[in-house]
């Protein structure tokens, strides 16, 4: 049964969660509310987002899966992947984010076809969970000081995983980089601050060295964020060519130069400085 209340309670409640915490996903509510009103453009908004991950919850065939979201933040996507018939476990270290997701599930359903839990990749409960038939991991792999032994920790619990994050663009996919953010923790939402920005290659690496053999890419050089779909076992999505729009070499040879040349011209900087 779905909690029955009228548009000023709902809203009421809804601003008295984001009072605590801001929300991130835009969830259309009963009455008409809206938890982030707006129109949303960038690929690292939950609306647009779904669009892309569309195609391959498709391919994949969610109904009858056990799906494990993890960083689910408030919810979104371990809902509507519950309304296309999976079983969802979805888990946020941030417990403002699980009260929010739990919050809209009294409003929009999901029975018992998904539950939400605040639980740390590391921790001994999350080790002890059954194996799933897919782990989506959306907006997480940047946020975590140490990439590799998260990425190992998910390879454990799943032989397919679905990754959008914040990649690196500098230079050829092709080459392995990792670039640690500059940016400061962030002290409104120290959970989203950011660590490492990973290249395709660098994560695929991480992948191949933990059993995962099989990949599918989704990017536009245009957006920040890019999709790697990666398996243990050979599956049709994997036969697929990738999605690129590739930026060309002269585009990436000067992308990547420039930033060459700026560390270069630092270096020079330095040792004239000195």
């Amino acid at each position: 049964m779905h909690m029955q209340l009228n548009k000023t309670d709902i809203q009421n409640r809804v601003d008295e969660l984001a009072a605590v915490q801001a929300w991130n996903h835009n969830y259309s509510l009963p009455g008409g509310v809206e938890t982030r009103p707006g129109t949303q453009v960038s690929h690292g908004k939950n609306l647009v987002k779904l669009e892309r991950l569309k195609p391959l919850f498709e391919a994949i065939g969610l109904r009858g899966k056990s799906v494990l979201d993890v960083g689910c933040n408030e919810g979104f996507f371990s809902l509507h992947m519950a309304g296309e018939g999976a079983r969802v476990l979805g888990i946020d270290i941030d417990e403002h984010r699980i009260s929010k997701a739990r919050y809209v599930q009294t409003l929009l359903g999901g029975g018992k076809d998904v539950r939400f839990d605040s639980l740390d990749i590391y921790s001994r409960e999350f080790k002890a969970l059954d194996r799933f038939d897919l782990c989506l991991c959306l907006g997480f792999i940047h946020r975590v000081p140490d990439p590799f032994s998260a990425i190992a920790a998910l390879g454990d619990r799943a032989d397919m995983i679905i990754f959008e994050w914040k990649a690196l663009k500098f230079g050829p996919h092709d080459e392995a980089f990792a670039y640690f953010s500059p940016k400061p923790v962030d002290q409104a939402d120290y959970y989203g601050t950011e660590y490492w920005l990973l290249s395709y290659a660098a994560l695929e690496r991480i992948l191949q060295r933990i059993g995962f053999t099989h990949f599918h890419r989704i990017d536009d050089p245009r957006q920040r964020r890019a999709i790697l779909v990666a398996g243990r076992k050979p599956h049709p999505l994997f036969e697929r060519p990738d999605q690129v729009i590739h930026r060309g070499r002269l585009r990436a040879f000067l992308t990547h130069g420039k930033r060459c040349l700026r560390t270069f011209a630092g270096i020079l900087s330095g040792r004239v400085n000195a």
